[in-house]
């Protein structure tokens, strides 16, 4: 493929953003729910005043090494912070972020593949995916955002493989890759996708070596932030925490990840090209793990899989943007693909956000196509070289109307869709009970999306309502300590005190580490007076947790009234 220099229009960047920004502006109506809760307004680190040592010591949610998943995202949990503390506006700032990973990608096609048309549209395309509602109107899918905005922008500054390498574009991916890292952990497949676009777009015989300051560069960056994570925070091998209600695979061998990574491969490709049924939750029961490879969804996702990976073999000459394409979804796929390492959860759909643009690749390559002969619609003609030229005037090429029918009847069916389907699912956000009845209706088999939905009934005051869901939960997962512990505060609200105990003491039962289940036993005991049996609870978990402030407090509380002369 012969590739020119190509500058895309301010207009034409506009667009994007304006597509992005506006595909999903239902978002500026959304609340905090789900993991912004935590993430965000139970998070020490973004409630309080700046503490650097505290971000780079602490994880996504700002909790020490060994007490969470691991997640370590500095730079995410600072625009938090600054939301906070200084510029307002969470899910203003998703937009803004959206709207500008949008673009960047846009001005990353062009460079690389010097076709703007299809750089314009893929980038507009990607924008209003409906796959995106969960990483853009959910706060805590700006990591996803944020990694893939720094790894685009890498991607453009280290210019095209057949240009020469200058230390300005050396050092500028390797920060901007190296600020995805401090973003979300998934952007370390980077350094493949580039070596891979690069093979696929560079002339034959023009690749870079392996062993070059392109490569290199990056590896570097990357060795750089997991020393200063490794100091600061955790090793990214050390033991973390996982919950078997998030993902059943915690507990499986090689063979059901294996079948099982096929089967989500499966769906993840279907919620991409059809974005419907969409659920801010898949954990325990609503993804299984599978146990043999001759199911029909395990068999159709390994085809699927092999096509793609074909497709990218054979198509790398003939149609390298279609060949990119599907790198675009296979990179990004292998990190989140429960195989490398069993993730916190088992699906999640703002973990679609990068190959998600392979899908956006594809179909601005079939609408191209259908503008073969009209290729200037959206160029802007690059400036020439040495400074003081005129650029030579060009008119513009003439538009076959029949062609641009052709067009249209490709992208209008995809862009409006899935506007709708983004406008439509962006309401789900309102507030927890609509996220959470929403997603009862597509996996009513979630334990925790009935436990959410009961969570949010209770705080709304309905807790005769929040019973049945709290039951529910309890019935598909009865080894989850939370949803007895949130019964049990359910059954006290409408007098059932002698039930409420049976749950409360249940949920301790079940996990004495968990923090809600020995805090509610521990205040129910507490205010009937058992205040022996409430010392009894609270201790040993004191003792193991001294950083629990709010369980220390109460203990405290509970061993001044024993002492106190006034108890009967």
């Amino acid at each position: 493929m012969t590739r020119a220099k190509a500058a895309l229009s301010r207009g034409a960047l506009a667009l994007v953003a304006a597509a992005a920004f506006f595909g999903h502006a239902r978002a500026l109506g959304a609340n905090f729910v789900f993991d912004d809760r935590g993430a965000i307004q139970e998070n020490p680190v973004v409630q309080g005043d700046l503490d650097l040592g505290a971000l780079f010591s602490t994880d996504f949610w700002g909790r020490p090494p060994g007490e969470g998943p691991g997640t370590w995202r500095p730079l995410v949990v600072l625009s938090f912070w600054l939301n906070k503390h200084v510029t307002g506006g969470f899910h203003e700032t998703n937009l803004v972020l959206h709207a500008a990973t949008s673009v960047v990608l846009a001005l990353a096609l062009a460079r690389h593949t010097g076709r703007t048309t299809f750089a314009v549209v893929a980038a507009m395309v990607f924008g209003v995916l409906g796959i995106h509602t969960e990483a853009v109107v959910g706060l805590v899918g700006r990591a996803d955002v944020m990694a893939a905005g720094f790894c685009w922008l890498a991607w453009f500054v280290a210019g095209r493989a057949d240009e020469a390498e200058t230390p300005r574009s050396v050092i500028g991916a390797a920060l901007a890759f190296a600020g995805a890292l401090a973003s979300k952990e998934s952007a370390i497949v980077f350094p493949l996708f580039l070596f891979l676009a690069d093979r696929i777009l560079s002339p034959p015989g023009r690749a870079p070596r392996l062993l070059s300051a392109r490569y290199g560069s990056l590896v570097a960056a990357a060795g750089v932030v997991i020393v200063v994570r490794s100091l600061a925070f955790a090793s990214p091998l050390a033991a973390v925490a996982r919950e078997l209600q998030a993902n059943p695979l915690l507990a499986e061998g090689w063979g059901p990840r294996i079948w099982t990574s096929l089967r989500l491969f499966g769906m993840a490709l279907g919620k991409i090209v059809l974005p419907v049924g969409l659920s801010a939750d898949y954990s325990y029961a609503a993804i299984l793990p599978e146990h043999s490879p001759f199911v029909l969804p395990v068999f159709a996702s390994a085809l699927a899989l092999v096509g793609l990976v074909a497709l990218a073999i054979r198509l790398r000459r003939r149609e390298p943007l279609l060949a990119l394409a599907a790198v675009m979804v296979l990179v990004p796929w292998i990190v989140v693909s429960q195989l490398p390492f069993v993730l916190p959860t088992i699906f999640a759909e703002r973990l679609l956000y990068v190959p998600a643009a392979g899908f956006a690749l594809g179909i601005a390559r079939l609408a191209e196509w259908m503008l073969e002969r009209t290729p200037g619609a959206l160029v802007v003609p690059a400036a020439s070289a040495g400074k003081g030229k005129k650029r030579a005037a060009q008119k513009p090429p003439k538009v076959n109307p029949a062609h641009v029918r052709s067009f249209v009847l490709v992208l209008a069916p995809v862009m409006l869709g899935n506007l709708a389907l983004a406008w439509s699912r962006a309401a789900d956000w309102k507030n927890e009970r609509t996220l959470f009845e929403a997603a009862i209706e597509v996996v009513p088999r979630s334990a925790r999306a009935h436990h959410n939905y009961g969570s949010a009934l209770l705080n709304e005051g309905k807790s005769a309502a929040s019973i049945r869901p709290f039951e529910r939960a309890s019935e598909i997962l009865p080894t989850w300590s939370e949803p007895h512990a949130q019964l049990g505060v359910a059954l006290l609200d409408v007098g059932r005190a002698r039930e409420a105990e049976e749950q409360f003491r249940k949920a301790v039962e079940l996990d004495p580490d968990s923090t809600k289940a020995v805090f509610n036993l521990a205040v129910f005991q507490a205010r009937q007076g058992q205040l022996d049996a409430a010392r009894a609870t609270l201790a040993p978990f004191v003792e193991r947790h001294p950083n629990r402030t709010r369980e220390a407090a109460l203990l405290r509380q509970i061993e001044a009234d024993l002492r106190s002369p006034q108890r009967p």
